[in-house]
């Protein structure tokens, strides 16, 4: 099994030296919060990536916290690689083809972005490899113990990625295929649902630690209903099987693209091959990769989500290219009749090519711009102030800096939304969703008319008359109407530059909004000419972002420059064209150009 553990040592190289040397964008900050101080992170919870990061952590002897969480990541995709490497060659492919195919896994664009950063994903894809691996030795009726062990699995899974799930029915589907008569069984299937609760059991954590310590809690959790709804991701219930056609037809598309340049495009006639001749070279393996693959599609295509993040829900799909490309190699070699040289120069030129193609984009061992932005906003505040914050995009950098790295905590940080430190307290969690909206806007009320300074740090419409915001450096300091603005509330830090990953969607992002706020600051002085040119610079960095290019377009449309408005909004509709917010925005637009009414513009 030398080939496993090579292809798992390899990967864990790469990544530990493209790793992001602190915390990331999204959800990485408050996934390292609850990780480090073991809290409970966001919806379905991750006990198990908590309570192990939380051991490598203490085991690692240098390194911040974030560094830490994020050196775990990488280990748990290494751990996945080699665990695919040894599938593969168990199930008769060379080792030469082996190591190939488990590292080409390794290298795609999308699972290396993930391992070099604090997410679950790696640590998923392992639990995806030995479910997969579990369920094939099972159906060939390698005896009840493996049959317990895929229900322990099963239940694991759900611990590790709710999308875990969507293996589930190629599974059954096998296991009705191979031994029909096992589901009357009714002392098996207990044992099963046994081994399955045990292996589901690390949940327990989440209610050990729910709101117990200083550590990052996505929410404190009352009632058996919040406990069901977060453990089975009611929050993103919503966000499925609500899209148009038209709108799974583009997630058809960016699925496509993505397949397309996830191994190499040069590959995609080997994946072809490989999804043909898999069938008849490993029937159950294949039946699974290929059921976790069509799975994967019907939830993801019916999934509304920004375009940068849709990516990671199609990692099933490219696990499932994984063994396609190795089934591929394998049959052509074959066919040819070359012997175990040619396997091992094939199976090192894939992962060779795959690794070249996506180095330039994966590296994030210069990534420090998300830990100097929020550096920036935290040392641009005055002693003592409230900052209100909100999303992902800073939020839970703003707290993992407080958090786990002390910086300002002279600072009371609050999230809007209830993610982290909320405006609410114990109880009053138990309200409903109405009631809990009501009874936060009045904190933030009370927090206005408080003698500390307040900040926000987006724009929006105040709970309260009476005030405005002004822009502070890179937040929004909120003023009395009543009072003229001071000549400065603090300066826009200059944009910092990106080191290695220019590409990266969200680091672009982070750095339009240093663009963004030097604009407010200029638009805010009556300089609207030079706060047009920064917006245009927001807009030239974060081009595919849909929330940048959505503000452009109204602030363009405040400033009257209502072409170049269309324009924005237009960009903000090819990125997301099912919101809402946007097609009124859109109908502003042309009613301002005279072009129709509001509501025509809306109807159609």
């Amino acid at each position: 099994m030398g080939g496993p553990l090579l292809a798992g040592a390899l990967s864990l190289a790469a990544y530990l030296a493209t790793l992001c040397p602190s915390v990331y964008v999204e959800g990485a900050g408050e996934l390292i919060g609850a990780t480090y101080k073991l809290g409970t992170p966001h919806p379905t919870g991750y006990p198990l990536f908590c309570l192990l990061g939380r051991t490598l952590a203490a085991l690692l002897p240098f390194g911040s916290p974030a560094y830490q969480v994020n050196a775990f990541s990488a280990l748990g995709s290494a751990a996945a690689v080699g665990v695919l490497g040894a599938l593969l060659q168990r199930r008769g492919l060379s080792p030469g083809l082996a190591l190939g195919a488990s590292l080409a896994f390794a290298f795609t664009g999308t699972f290396w972005s993930q391992a070099v950063i604090a997410e679950v994903y790696g640590l998923a894809m392992l639990g995806a490899v030995l479910f997969l691996w579990a369920g094939v030795v099972a159906a060939e009726g390698r005896g009840q113990r493996c049959w317990l062990l895929l229900a322990y699995l099963a239940g694991l899974g759900l611990t590790l990625h709710l999308s875990l799930v969507l293996l589930w029915p190629g599974m059954a589907l096998l296991w009705w295929l191979s031994r029909r008569g096992m589901w009357g069984d009714l002392h098996l299937l207990l044992k099963g649902l046994g081994c399955f609760t045990l292996g589901y059991s690390p949940v327990i954590y989440l209610f050990i630690r729910n709101g117990d310590g200083d550590a990052f809690h996505w929410g404190t959790i009352h009632s058996a209903g919040q406990w069901i709804d977060h453990l089975n991701g009611a929050l993103y219930r919503d966000s499925f099987f609500s899209l148009p056609p038209a709108a799974m037809l583009l997630n058809l598309q960016r699925w496509g693209e993505q397949m397309l340049v996830e191994f190499h495009p040069v590959l995609l006639p080997l994946l072809l091959w490989g999804g043909w001749a898999g069938r008849r070279r490993d029937r159950g393996l294949w039946l699974l990769a290929v059921g976790g693959l069509v799975c994967n599609l019907v939830v993801a295509l019916n999934y509304h989500r920004d375009p940068n993040g849709i990516g990671v829900f199609f990692l099933l799909s490219v696990l499932a290219g994984a063994f396609f490309l190795s089934w591929g190699l394998q049959d052509l070699i074959e066919r040819w009749g070359k012997g175990r040289r040619v396997a091992w120069l094939a199976g090192v030129a894939v992962a060779g090519g795959v690794f070249l193609a996506h180095l330039s984009t994966v590296d994030r061992s210069g990534i420090w711009i998300p830990h100097q932005y929020g550096v920036d906003i935290l040392s641009g505040l005055p002693e003592n102030a409230i900052l209100l914050a909100e999303g992902d995009d800073a939020a839970f950098i703003l707290d993992y800096l407080q958090r786990l790295e002390g910086l300002r905590p002279d600072v009371a940080l609050y999230n809007r939304l209830g993610r982290g430190r909320d405006l609410l307290q114990g109880n009053e969690h138990e309200l409903n969703p109405l009631q809990q909206a009501r009874l936060r806007a009045q904190r933030e009320v009370q927090l206005l008319e408080g003698s500390r300074p307040v900040h926000y740090l987006y724009a929006r419409r105040l709970p309260a008359e009476g005030f405005r915001l002004v822009p502070a450096g890179l937040s929004y300091r909120v003023w009395p109407r009543t009072q003229a603005s001071p000549p400065s509330l603090g300066q826009v830090p200059p944009i910092p530059p990106a080191a290695v990953y220019n590409p990266d969607p969200w680091v672009r992002k982070l750095q339009a909004n240093y663009a963004f706020m030097q604009g407010e600051a200029l638009l805010a002085q009556a300089d609207t000419a030079a706060a047009l040119e920064a917006y245009r610079e927001a807009g030239a960095r974060a081009w595919d972002s849909r929330s940048t290019q959505f503000n452009l377009a109204l602030i363009l449309l405040r400033c009257n420059q209502l072409e170049e408005a269309w324009s924005r909004a237009e960009v903000a509709a090819a990125l997301d064209p099912w919101n809402p917010e946007l097609h009124r925005l859109r109908a502003q637009i042309r009613a301002r150009q005279g072009r129709g009414s509001d509501s025509e513009l809306l109807l159609k």
